[in-house]
C-alpha cells in the first residue's frame, strides 16, 4: 500500500509547508488526480475526499473527537518522532479513530494519536478489511468497536507496522492480523489463530498481583517470531496456549504459553540495545542492537531479533513514506528587491 510520489507530489508538500510556516495556517491537502485541493480543516478535507485519495496532514495539534473513516483513504501526517519533525513539527491528533463500513483498503501513518483505534463504531459497521496502520504512536488498538468487548464483528486482514503502541492491542479474535517491528508497552488480548507477531519489542512486565497482569491474555494458536520480550515473570500468558514461538528473546527463564523453538531465555533486556536507559519507552532511546547483543543474528534465517531485524526493518524515526522535509529556512522579511529567499531541503522516501 505504498504510494507513488511524483515531482508534483514533492512540490505539493513544499507548498503546504511554505503556507503553514509563512502564514501560520494549517493546510490539509487532498491529493486527487482529477481535482486536488487544500483545505483549512481535516473535517473539510475528509468531506471533499473520495475513495482512493491521499490526505496529507501538516505538523501541529488538531482535535478530531471521534474521527470516523468511511471511505477508502490514505491519511499521512508529518511524523511524530521529535528528531525527524524539526522542520515541520509533529502531527498530533487529539481523539479516537474509527474505521467503519466503506473504509476497506485504507491506511494511516505518520502521526501521534492521543486516543485509540477501533474497527467500527458498532458491531454492524465493524466488518472492515485490509486496514494498514503504520508509523504512528497510539494509545491502544481495538479490532472491534469499543474496548473490553470480545465480540468479533468481521474485521479481517489488519496490518500494523513500525508503530509505538502505548497501551494494549485487543484482537477480538480478528483473523489475519500481522503486527511487526513495533514497540508495545501494553498487553496482547483476545487473539485466536491467524495472528502473527514478528520482530516486535514487548515492554510489558507481568506480576503476581492479578491474573490479568500477563503479557498475553486469551491469546491462543498464534505465531511469534524474532520478538524481544522484556518480561521476567515466570508466566508469559494467562488463558493462553498452543502458541508457537520461533527464535524469540525472553527475559523469563523458561517457555510458557505454547511451544518454543530456538529461543533464548533469562536475557537481560537493557544490554541488548545501543542506547536504552530504561524499561519504558523514550524517543531518545536507540533500539538498534549492539554488535555483541544476544539478539544479534539469532532470528529466523540468521536475521536479528527486534524492530531492526527481519526482511523489512523499522524505518528510523518512523518517517512516513511521502517526501520528507528535512530543513526549512523562511526569512521573516523580504530583501531589498522585495524577494523572499525561501529554502527547503526535501528528501524522497524509498519505503
Amino acid at each position: 500500500m505504498k504510494p507513488f510520489f511524483t515531482i508534483k507530489s514533492i512540490l505539493t508538500v513544499v507548498l503546504l509547508s511554505f503556507v503553514l510556516c509563512t502564514y501560520g495556517q494549517s493546510v490539509f491537502v487532498v491529493d486527487n488526480p482529477v481535482s486536488p485541493g487544500a483545505y483549512g480543516s481535516l473535517d473539510s478535507a475528509l468531506h471533499h475526499a473520495v475513495d482512493g485519495d491521499y490526505i496529507y496532514l501538516p505538523g501541529g495539534s488538531f482535535s478530531i473527537g471521534d474521527l470516523k473513516i468511511s471511505k477508502r483513504l490514505n491519511i499521512i501526517g508529518a511524523g511524530h518522532y521529535p528528531d525527524s519533525t524539526t522542520a515541520t513539527g509533529r502531527t498530533q491528533l487529539i481523539g479516537d479513530i474509527y474505521f467503519t463500513t466503506g473504509a476497506d483498503n485504507s491506511s494511516i501513518q505518520g502521526f501521534y494519536l492521543s486516543g485509540d483505534i477501533f474497527m467500527g463504531d458498532s458491531c454492524h459497521t465493524g466488518n472492515v478489511q485490509n486496514i494498514y496502520i503504520s508509523r504512528i504512536s497510539v494509545r491502544g488498538i481495538y479490532l472491534t468497536y469499543q474496548s473490553n468487548i470480545f465480540t468479533h464483528c468481521g474485521a479481517a486482514n489488519i496490518f500494523i507496522k513500525d508503530c509505538r503502541i502505548r497501551g494494549e492491542i485487543w484482537g477480538a479474535n480478528t483473523q489475519n492480523v500481522t503486527v511487526e517491528t513495533s514497540i508495545i508497552s501494553g498487553r496482547l488480548r483476545s487473539f485466536d489463530s491467524n495472528a502473527y507477531f514478528n520482530n516486535n519489542i514487548f515492554l510489558y512486565q507481568g506480576n503476581w498481583s492479578s491474573s490479568l497482569n500477563r503479557v498475553l491474555l486469551y491469546v491462543n494458536n498464534c505465531d511469534f517470531s524474532n520478538n524481544i520480550f522484556r518480561n521476567t515473570y515466570s508466566t508469559l500468558g494467562n488463558y493462553s496456549s498452543n502458541n508457537v514461538f520461533y527464535n524469540n528473546i525472553f527475559g523469563q527463564s523458561s517457555c510458557s504459553g505454547g511451544s518454543c523453538y530456538n529461543c533464548l531465555f533469562s536475557v537481560d533486556f537493557l544490554p541488548l540495545f545501543e542506547d536504552v536507559g530504561g524499561t519504558s519507552f523514550a524517543y531518545t532511546y536507540d533500539y538498534r542492537l549492539t554488535d555483541t547483543s544476544d539478539a544479534k543474528g539469532v532470528g529466523l534465517s540468521g536475521t536479528d531479533c527486534g524492530i531492526y531485524g527481519g526482511d523489512n526493518p523499522f524505518k528510523a524515526g518512523a518517517v512516513p513514506v511521502n517526501p520528507h522535509i528535512q530543513m526549512k529556512n523562511i526569512p521573516s522579511a523580504t530583501d531589498g528587491q522585495g524577494r523572499l529567499n525561501v529554502q527547503f531541503k526535501v528528501r524522497a522516501q524509498d519505503r
